[in-house]
């Protein structure tokens, strides 16, 4: 059988090509220098020792000297039998370790219990409030609602083109939007086929809120000292929209 079939089939008890290949040449070479066993291996000298060297970690070859030159032989095929006894061995005390740290990791587990563990996440700067709010619109389920309280003076500044934009990262998931918002001169109107129904109140809003299924992310917009704080988490939206809906009905329209 030809070193590079038998090499082939070696692999699959978990020795790498280049292993395999070597080990079958020096195998079948006998005691060798690093050059024969190369040649006969098709693997490049420098290659060779590095794979003789990961062998011989395995126990598979060792070295010696014949003369002045040093030699390396194959260990007969029963030690890759006991090679792979050795790996079992040590899976198993890998196992039984983690039996005994298993416990402790549920411990401090965020679902161990059962009990949802809100996810915090910060933002910083325009960009960081940008990346965030492209973040949270691809999160969004088809079809589903997003809520809002605006100020739209300072969200204006920052953005320009939001009344744009806006509309248009929703459209492509048809996500319906109801928003409440303060704006010192003008009126953002409710418009069906943007699937956008709006509230203008009198008194400035002071942060801006969004409230997706599943987050609830507040940002404020002061230029690069703006700052945003998302809390992941489903029952924390529930309530926010809860409270929303009491703001909405008690909003003019």
């Amino acid at each position: 059988m030809q070193i590079i079939e038998l090499a082939t089939k070696l692999q699959s008890v978990g020795l790498s090509e280049k292993q395999a290949r070597v080990y079958v040449a020096a195998l079948f070479l006998g005691p060798s220098a690093v050059q024969k066993i190369a040649e006969q291996a098709e693997i490049n000298r420098a290659t060779t020792y590095v794979i003789l060297d990961e062998l011989a970690a395995m126990g598979l070859v060792s070295e010696s000297t014949e003369g002045k030159k040093t030699v390396f032989v194959a260990e007969p095929p029963q030690s890759i039998e006991r090679y792979l006894d050795a790996q079992n061995k040590q899976i198993s005390d890998k196992q039984d370790e983690l039996k005994n740290i298993l416990p402790s990791l549920k411990e401090v587990s965020r679902s161990s219990d059962g009990v949802e563990t809100p996810v915090v996440r910060f933002y910083k700067g325009i960009e960081g409030l940008r990346s965030k709010t492209s973040i949270y619109a691809r999160k969004a389920k088809p079809k589903s609602m997003v809520y809002g309280f605006s100020n739209f003076d300072q969200v204006l500044k920052e953005f320009p083109d939001i009344l744009q934009s806006g509309p248009s990262l929703r459209s492509r998931k048809k996500i319906s939007s109801k928003l409440i918002y303060s704006l010192s001169d003008g009126e953002i109107r409710s418009d069906k086929k943007l699937l956008r129904e709006t509230r203008k109140i009198d008194q400035p809003i002071s942060a801006d809120i969004n409230i997706y299924e599943n987050a609830v992310v507040i940002s404020t917009y002061k230029g690069k000292d703006s700052v945003g704080v998302a809390i992941e988490s489903k029952d924390i939206a529930s309530a926010m929209k809860q409270l929303f809906e009491m703001a909405w009905k008690n909003s003019n329209k």
